[in-house]
């Protein structure tokens, strides 16, 4: 023996409501790959629904995934249950991702004495009143001794420092970031629509995004119907799943735009996706900082987005066009813009890629962090030496 001590990774444990196919869930996916191919944190993570589609991922990664159900409504145990797990598995440091995970997750970690690091995600608008005002309470409580809050984008540090109380000096922005390797592949174009059964002709016009009341895909069908008057040969292709699918189903039969809009779901084949689109769309109400919008844009993919905190952040004027949210006909005018105006959509596409690889790097968000990481076991560590 030599003396030497090997110094050994820091287990740490994400807590996120679930594994479905998102943009916390591929952030999550993402860090840990980073984390596995380091020495300094091995990862877990902890979900309170099962069978999420990005589960197999992680445990392809040898990333162990801990599902600890959650019961309908307020499940007062599920502290416990946390607080059981991570003294059972030993982990040294507990993220949580968005409130509920917050609420449920961080009295998990506190009960066992381990640090909590949490990332605000989206703001609590996209609950309804009565249950931000009861998360508001909650969080309050003990959201002030968290070590240290992260946010996706900046709009989100007002809300955490006049509701929750959590004072600046413990809050950290920290942008999304990907890496755009993956987004700058080329395609056959041809082959893709034939594969997606499009005709060759169309113009593609896709959305990326759950289906849900935040994102608002009915305000962009309605948009369609009038892109359509000027652009017989568009497509609309939504790729997402979510609870409002069949509702937005009848929708497009309502508008009678059947034949021209395609319902993917959930896809594994995004960035090929991105390569095939003509123009990207979010129609979005509420947003934190949407990945969706990040790949796009490293895609080269000319944007049309809601003008609404977080995008506003992300988009800039050589990146995108922004429309007001809510408003069918503004969102038709951008995208048909787009669709027609000579040179327009290679500009905003060019613009948008240079603004992701100079602002939105992944390899800065990783390690932003994990200085955070670091900082906050360093502070523990410091609180035991004698």
């Amino acid at each position: 023996m030599n003396g030497q001590v090997t110094k050994r990774p820091r287990k740490l444990l994400f807590v996120n409501y679930s594994l479905e196919t998102g943009g916390i869930e591929t952030l999550l996916l993402e860090l840990s790959r980073a984390m596995m191919s380091g020495d300094r944190y091995r990862p877990s993570v902890c979900v309170f629904e099962a069978d999420g589609k990005l589960q197999e991922e992680f445990e392809a990664m040898d990333v162990p995934v801990h599902i600890v159900r959650k019961r309908r409504s307020r499940d007062y145990l599920l502290p416990f249950r946390m607080r059981n797990l991570i003294r059972r598995e030993g982990y040294e440091l507990v993220h949580a991702h968005n409130q509920v995970s917050w609420l449920y997750g961080g009295l998990g970690a506190l009960l066992a004495g381990r640090p909590l690091v949490y990332t605000e995600h989206t703001s609590l608008a996209k609950f309804q009143t009565a249950q931000q005002k009861n998360l508001k309470m909650a969080l309050r409580l003990f959201g002030r001794k968290t070590r240290l809050v992260t946010t996706v984008a900046r709009h989100l540090i007002p809300s955490l420092e006049q509701d929750i109380g959590i004072p600046s000096s413990r809050i950290r922005n920290i942008y999304n970031g990907i890496d755009p390797e993956p987004y700058q592949i080329r395609i056959e174009r041809d082959r893709k629509l034939q594969e997606l059964g499009l005709p060759l002709a169309s113009r593609i016009i896709g959305i990326v995004a759950s289906l849900t009341e935040a994102k608002d895909h009915a305000t962009l069908l309605r948009a369609f119907t009038h892109v359509l008057q000027q652009v017989p040969d568009a497509r609309l292709l939504i790729v997402g799943e979510g609870p409002l699918e069949a509702g937005l189903r009848d929708l497009v039969d309502e508008l009678a735009i059947g034949g021209h809009v395609h319902f993917l779901g959930v896809r594994r084949d995004i960035p090929e996706l991105l390569q095939l689109f003509d123009v990207f769309t979010l129609s979005s109400l509420i947003e934190g900082l949407p990945i969706s919008l990040l790949e796009a844009m490293a895609s080269a993919c000319p944007v049309v987005a809601t003008r609404i905190p977080g995008v506003d952040e992300l988009v800039s004027d050589d990146a995108g066009i922004l429309v007001p949210h809510s408003s069918p006909r503004e969102q038709a005018a951008a995208l048909v813009r787009v669709l027609t105006e000579e040179g327009l959509a290679e500009r905003l596409g060019q613009g948008g890629q240079e603004r992701v690889l100079q602002q939105f790097s992944f390899d800065a968000m990783i390690r932003s962090y994990l200085s955070c990481y670091d900082e906050v076991l360093h502070g523990m560590d410091a609180d035991r030496t004698p």
